[in-house]
């Protein structure tokens, strides 16, 4: 029986007059639940609204940095290729004006009135104007006679070969040369020959380079085709005095187009901006999201503090003292402290490039703002949602509270008789099941996840009652997950287990999975030689870079122990794959690693290598603990064996250890070498284990046949064929070089040579 029957039922048994009492009584408290519950979901509401603007601002505020980082030092990059490029240059002409000249009849390039078309494919060349050698040409000054320095054309022809490379390799080039001070210009010409009044000593990047004496950048100027370019030049001395200028004009146009690539953020404008605070180039996002960018002389170039209102000027004062971040500002274009005070304001994002010379160079700045609508729009569509949604709420509320005040009154005037105790239990049948719902919705809002309602009749607060269930049910399955798994999972993981959270199993199980183990060598050396602080740090950062190779693979991270790494794969998410995912993750381990150390080594800080060891078997997977902490960990002896095996490392000398249960499952996507029949520390019942070489097709073929000989040593080895196995076992050095495993080996089989084994002997080692 629905709702309203059973309330008409109960009006007709009831006195006129208590009804319209008892009736005002139920209004008035329906009107108090309405007020209640609408608060209530409405500070829900802003609450949920509130997190999710300050986790998407601080998300987008992080890639909005790292892009900016990322295109500073690319045009860092840029700009230290070309200075690369004339840096050799001048290595080169130096030292072919340090040679004597070429004799005549050799097969060395002279200069001659022969035209290079079919050599370069390039008109220019046609050009009677120039005397060329192969991929050169060169242009006298006005008033210099041939004869004067002849010699010197003829040994800087040599750079021909130089300049095809350059130009070959690196398209944006436009022109590279060698300015002499005797007044001559060499050099790969790509536009038009030079005209015939056309000296190099009276332009203003020889005169620059020579003024500072050292590598110099000119300002980015638009060549005739407005185009952006640039010239970096660097004076030519030998044994005191100069001999002319090395440079090289740059076009940016390409590399622009890829430093104003701003595809992954919502922003609206970017710029470069020079040492002096002049505005060189600027870009404007159009429609569809890619970016136009123009550029100005330097004398027209206006200043930041002025361009686009002086919004991006925060940015620059900010570049000034730090090498890159991120900050906000309000509408007027002044900083604050919180996203609170910048609805209508900018984020701003910045990052120092310094432009090097040989020796010394210039801070430019790179600037991006993006409107902080655009950042947090997402979320704010979803408060307007949810404000929707509220609306919509109230106003369905009203409408039933409206329909049950006029069927009220419809009852009292068509009801004779009136009943107070049946008027009551009205009442109270209506009022009650709306108050439980009121208070389960607060419970929830407080974040009060236990809420479930009894209520199963079949009438509308009973439909409610049961949708309520359902969302708690949702709510609280996705808020488990991820403080479960968060700090275990790659999020793509733990994204997952919330879309399908029935592939989650969290009791004790029985099931094949892979276990890893990784350790630092010599960690406690380590220790002792560093401050505690420099040593957190250290440790920290290696850290963070091998959990990413881990999550990479969607493993689970069981515990940090130190400097000791466990992870497994297999759980909560079943992989099939678990022991290829295991080897890859170790194998990028090591990787990551090399990478830390060379940055180490340039901060002067120490290095280290590391162990790893990789079973595969059946384990109990599940949540370990008392109620107060619980930890999702595995048990079980093949989780002990693969430690033993991150500590059998040292007896071979070797990185990775995996077990042949985990080879056998990686199967051909990893190259491994058979290394021992090993009875771990601690166990009765040997295993084969393998060296984890690399990924499959990654390993030299000459590193193959190396392993390859190791292994057929091992077989000699274990039908006792002791100088069989140790001329394999030399051989493989041979090819190796430095190969511990091999030494330990060939140790092993001089000493059965001398004592052999009992006649029970099987192969296996002890450890």
């Amino acid at each position: 029986m629905k709702l309203f029957s059973k309330f008409f039922l109960v009006a007709a048994l009831c006195a006129i007059l208590p009804l319209i009492l008892l009736g005002g009584a139920a209004l008035w408290q329906l009107g108090c639940l309405r007020t209640e519950l609408l608060g209530s979901s409405a500070a829900t509401g802003r609450r949920t609204a509130s997190a999710g603007e300050q986790a998407l601002f601080l998300e987008s505020s992080r890639l909005h940095v790292q892009v900016v980082e990322r295109r500073a030092v690319e045009l860092e990059d840029f700009y230290e290729q070309a200075r690369r490029l004339v840096a050799l240059q001048t290595g080169l002409a130096r030292r072919s004006l340090l040679e004597p000249e070429p004799a005549p009849g050799t097969t060395t390039p002279l200069w001659s009135d022969k035209r290079m078309a079919e050599q370069l494919a390039d008109p220019v060349f046609s050009s009677t104007t120039l005397r060329v050698a192969p991929y050169a040409a060169y242009h006298l000054s006005p008033g210099v006679a041939l004869e004067r320095v002849e010699g010197k054309l003829n040994r800087l022809a040599r750079l021909g070969e130089y300049y095809a490379f350059s130009h070959h390799e690196y398209p944006w080039l436009k022109s590279l040369y060698v300015g002499g001070e005797d007044g001559f210009i060499v050099g790969y010409p790509v536009s038009a020959p030079f005209p015939e009044s056309y000296d190099p000593r009276a332009r203003d990047w020889y005169k620059k380079a020579v003024e500072k004496g050292r590598v110099t950048w000119t300002n980015i100027y638009l060549d005739k085709d407005k185009r952006p370019v640039v010239t970096c030049a660097e004076p030519v001395f030998i044994g005191g005095r100069l001999e002319g200028v090395s440079a090289a004009d740059v076009s940016m146009e390409s590399f622009l187009d890829r430093l104003f690539d701003l595809s992954e953020l919502p922003a609206t404008d970017a710029m470069l901006v020079n040492f002096a605070g002049q505005v060189r180039i600027a870009a404007t996002a159009e429609p569809g999201g890619k970016f136009k960018w123009r550029s100005w002389e330097p004398e027209k170039a206006p200043d930041v503090r002025a361009y686009l209102r002086g919004r991006l000027a925060p940015a620059f004062a900010a570049s000034l003292r730090f090498h890159s971040g991120s900050l906000l500002t309000d509408a007027s274009g002044l900083p604050v402290p919180d996203l609170n005070a910048s609805s209508d304001g900018d984020l701003l994002a910045y990052s120092r490039i310094f432009i090097k010379t040989r020796t010394e160079g210039k801070y430019w700045y790179y600037l991006v703002r993006t409107p902080v609508g655009r950042v947090i729009g997402p979320a704010r569509e979803v408060r307007s949602t949810l404000s929707g949604l509220q609306s919509a709420l109230a106003a369905a509320i009203a409408r039933q509270t409206r329909t049950f005040a006029f069927l009220i009154a419809i009852a009292a005037a068509l009801t004779l008789l009136v009943s107070f105790l049946a008027a009551g239990f009205g009442a109270r049948a209506l009022s009650k099941p709306l108050a439980r719902l009121a208070a389960a919705v607060r419970r929830v809002g407080g974040g009060d996840f236990e809420v479930h309602l009894r209520d199963t009749s079949r009438d509308e607060v009973g439909e409610v009652s049961r949708a309520v269930n359902d969302m708690v049910k949702g709510l609280k399955e996705g808020v488990f997950v991820k403080s479960t798994f968060k700090r275990y999972l790659a999020a793509s993981v733990v994204d997952q287990l919330i879309k399908d959270p029935e592939r989650l199993k969290l009791g004790g199980e029985d099931r094949e999975m892979t276990v890893f183990f990784s350790d630092m060598s010599g960690f406690t050396s380590l220790s002792e030689r560093m401050e505690p602080q420099k040593l957190i740090e250290l440790i920290n950062e290696y850290l963070t870079a091998m959990t990413e190779s881990i999550f990479l693979q969607e493993g689970t991270l069981d515990k940090y122990e130190g400097d000791a790494v466990m992870a497994f794969w297999g759980a909560p998410v079943i992989q099939p794959d678990h022991s290829r995912r295991a080897c890859w993750a170790a194998l990028d381990n090591r990787s990551r690693l090399k990478e830390l150390c060379r940055e180490w080594q340039k901060r002067g800080l120490p290095v280290f290598d590391i162990r790893i060891g990789i079973n595969t078997g059946n384990m109990i997977v599940g949540n370990v603990g008392s109620p107060n902490r619980m930890e999702y960990t595995v048990l079980g002896d093949s989780v002990n064996s693969a430690s033993r095996m991150e500590q059998a490392n040292k007896i071979y000398g070797t990185h990775i250890m995996i077990s042949e249960a985990t080879r056998l499952g990686a199967g051909a996507a990893v190259e491994a070498r058979e290394l021992d029949l090993l009875e771990l520390r601690g166990k009765k019942q040997a295993i084969r284990v393998y060296e984890l070489l690399g990924l499959a097709g990654q390993i030299p073929e000459a590193r193959i046949k190396g392993y390859r000989m190791y292994e057929l040593a091992l077989a000699a080895y274990r039908a006792q064929r002791w100088d069989e196995a140790e001329q394999g076992w030399r051989s493989a050095l041979e090819l190796l070089g430095e190969d511990q495993a091999s030494q330990v080996m060939i140790e092993r089989a001089q000493a059965f040579r001398l004592h052999p084994p009992p006649p029970d002997w099987d192969g296996v080692y002890h450890s």
